[in-house]
């Protein structure tokens, strides 16, 4: 088998469809592998009946067990779209600020806490610098899980800490887009497959997507989205990611949510906070282009 499909997210399902409908297009075998199937997958890979080549993995994040396909797939010639072992370092936000910072990558104001497990007491004396109202954010995890978007004191800091124990966190000012074209929140969610770059208008109050087109990346200047991109892409090494960049006065382009290495993909055409259908569709094609490719320097 050329690819493998592993999701359990439920609104993960048109995404996954569209994939494996993509794959029969394009001559590419692909398998769907799903809570449902594991048990029986898990078997016929074992047996020797099924090899799988290559996986896209959007269940093992949260279903341990998928590791153990993950684990029968290495014994043959295998990689995965996003390689396991290069996620804890990706998706952690603490390291990844220090990283972009290194690379000249403009990120807001930070203070990196150490985790309230490992230690209770912290320097706070910088905290008035971030001014009022922070970002409060743990280092790790995704979908917004224990961020605070308007914290205003030490409390909430040390609530925060102490909520989630084992992770760092990150205190950091918050950014204020400029307006583009009398209406346009300067915010953009940005994807990434494999040297693609897709940005999109992403408003950070009401979380509705838009499609950003080409008139608009001359018309606003915003080439700089796809540099910024390309340079996180280097420093991840993912292969499909999201990552969210504001335009600030004075033209700052600051990254603001670094690498998301699950981005949600449901349409808009179903779902009002949903990615523009055609956008959706473009990191399909692009997602199963870089998967024909690579299979097929794979058997050469």
């Amino acid at each position: 088998m050329d690819l493998g499909l592993a999701w359990e997210w439920i609104y993960d399902r048109d995404f996954i469809y569209g994939l494996d409908e993509a794959c029969q297009r394009r001559g590419i075998r692909s398998y769907i592998i799903h809570p449902s199937n594991l048990d029986e997958t898990l078997a016929i890979i074992a047996n020797g009946e099924l090899i799988i080549r290559a996986l896209l993995d959007r269940a093992s994040d949260a279903i341990p067990r998928f590791h153990d396909l993950i684990h029968l797939a290495r014994k043959g010639s295998f990689w995965m779209i996003n390689e396991l072992s290069l996620l804890p370092r990706a998706v952690d936000k603490a390291t990844m600020h220090l990283e972009f910072l290194s690379a000249g990558i403009d990120v807001p104001y930070t203070i990196i806490l150490s985790p309230w497990q490992k230690s209770r007491h912290v320097d706070l004396s910088k905290i008035r610098r971030l001014g009022k109202p922070f970002i409060i954010k743990p280092a790790c995890g995704g979908g917004g899980v224990g961020v605070i978007t308007n914290a205003k004191s030490v409390n909430q800091v040390i609530a925060a800490r102490m909520e989630i124990a084992h992770d760092k966190y990150l205190l950091q000012e918050k950014i204020t887009p400029v307006i583009l074209g009398k209406t346009r929140r300067a915010w953009f969610r940005v994807f990434y497959v494999d040297g693609d770059v897709i940005p999109c208008w992403w408003d950070d109050l009401t979380h509705i997507y838009d499609e950003l087109r080409p008139e608009d990346m001359r018309l606003y200047g915003l080439s700089r989205l796809k540099d910024i991109t390309n340079k996180i892409a280097q420093i991840c090494k993912l292969d499909f990611f999201s990552t969210e960049i504001a335009v600030a006065e004075g033209r700052r382009f600051v990254v603001v949510d670094y690498v998301n290495d699950m981005c949600d993909m449901r349409r808009k055409s179903e779902y009002c906070d949903g990615v523009p259908d055609r956008v959706v569709g473009e990191i399909i094609s692009k997602l199963i282009n870089y998967a024909e490719e690579r299979l097929k320097r794979q058997k050469d």
